[in-house]
């Protein structure tokens, strides 16, 4: 009996050693790329992090269930996204400190008052008509053009085909446009 509790216990040994190693394979392999996801949401280094370290975690409590996982790169991503949008609820509002950094650069760079006054307003405009996309448009756009990630990426992502993802993008820079030119009308008074 002895022998076979020790058969027993050398064998859960080697099933957590392999689940350790499972873990540490997928950490180094998709950390960087579950990062990207996260900064394309979040658009904070500090905050994407914490958004790796999370996406981990739940995929370490999963692990009864790694079998199931078809693409893990996909399950990472579409997890991480989650995550991030959490997150995002939680610190919507851009920071002061952000502001006070974009405004320091701004002016190490030598920008004038106007220049700053004029770039913030540009920045903060386009913000505004991105926010005002549809949220099924908005993200793989955000992911496209900011992260400059594949249409396959954005896919595995967002759990939509590759076809769709291009669509998407497509009508929102059409949408985008549409927008900027009106904005700009107004502006010159045409």
């Amino acid at each position: 009996m002895a022998a076979m509790g020790q058969v027993i216990l050398s064998q859960v040994l080697l099933d957590v050693d392999a689940q350790e190693r499972d873990f540490e394979a997928a950490v180094h392999k998709h950390s960087r790329y579950v990062y990207r996801v996260a900064l394309a949401m979040l658009r904070n280094h500090h905050d994407a992090e914490d958004v790796v370290q999370e996406t981990f975690l739940r995929f370490l409590r999963q692990r009864g269930s790694w079998a199931e996982i078809r693409n893990l790169r996909a399950w990472l991503a579409r997890t991480a996204w989650r995550v991030a949008i959490d997150r995002r609820r939680q610190t919507w509002a851009i920071s002061l400190e952000e502001a006070a950094e974009v405004v320091v650069n701004l002016r190490a760079a030598g920008a004038t008052a106007e220049e700053l006054a004029s770039h913030s307003q540009i920045l903060a405009m386009v913000e505004r008509l991105i926010a005002s996309l549809p949220k099924e448009l908005r993200d793989p756009l955000t992911l496209s053009t900011v992260e400059e990630m594949t249409s396959a990426e954005i896919g595995e992502i967002l759990g939509i085909p590759e076809g769709s993802v291009r669509e998407r993008v497509s009508r929102a820079r059409g949408i985008l446009n549409e927008k900027l030119a009106g904005v700009m009308e107004k502006r010159h008074g045409r």
